[in-house]
Order: C-alpha cells, then structure tokens, then sequence
C-alpha cells in the first residue's frame, strides 16, 4: 500500500491526504455513488488540478437535489468515498465510508 502524505494547504488549515498511487478516480467515485443509490440527488463529476471541491444544493422545482464533486488527480480513497457519503446523508454513518472501501477493494480483486 502506498504512503500517504498529509499536508495543510489553505489558512484555515484544511486537511487533505495526497495518495500518490495510480488509480481512476472518477470511476472510483462513479462507483460509489451506484453503490449508495441516494434517490433525488444527480451528481455532477469531474476532475479538478487543484483542492477538492464539493457543492450541493436543492433543485428549483424542490423534486430532488444536485451536487459538483470536483476530485483531483491526488485524492485519496477515503476521501473521495467520504465527500459522496456526505453528499448522500450518510456521511455520519461510520460504516459507510467503510463499506464504500471496502466494496472497492473487493472488485479490485476480482478484476
């Protein structure tokens, strides 16, 4: 397993772990957000050079709610899985950024 590095890189001292190891983080959150089936809310996904960036709001009509998940290329995992499981509600939940890594590992395998 690679290392990872943890850096500050704004002033209010966000956190954000660097994952060096190649992996397609797009599918990874694709993947994730299938995996929670949160009903209502569309996700936009895109990658993003520089900090992680996340948005949400509720649709105009009130019928659902959209979010913009914006990855970088250094991303971890966790936080990748953990920025969807917020997005779906369950961020709160500790067995649900498990689950979403977990889930991940075993297809890895099986691929």
């Amino acid at each position: 397993m690679a290392r990872q590095k943890l850096e500050i890189t704004d002033p209010f001292r966000e956190r954000r772990t660097r994952d060096p190891s190649d992996f397609d983080r797009i599918a990874f959150a694709l993947s994730a957000l299938r995996k929670l089936r949160s009903t209502g809310l569309r996700v936009a996904v895109y990658p993003r050079l520089t900090s992680f960036h996340t948005q949400a709001g509720s649709d105009l009509r009130g019928s659902g709610r959209w979010a913009i998940l914006g990855i970088p290329a250094d991303a971890s995992r966790e936080q990748i899985a953990l920025a969807i499981a917020e997005l779906a509600g369950v961020g709160e939940l500790p067995y649900s950024v498990a689950a979403l890594l977990t889930a991940d590992a075993h297809s890895s395998l099986s691929a």
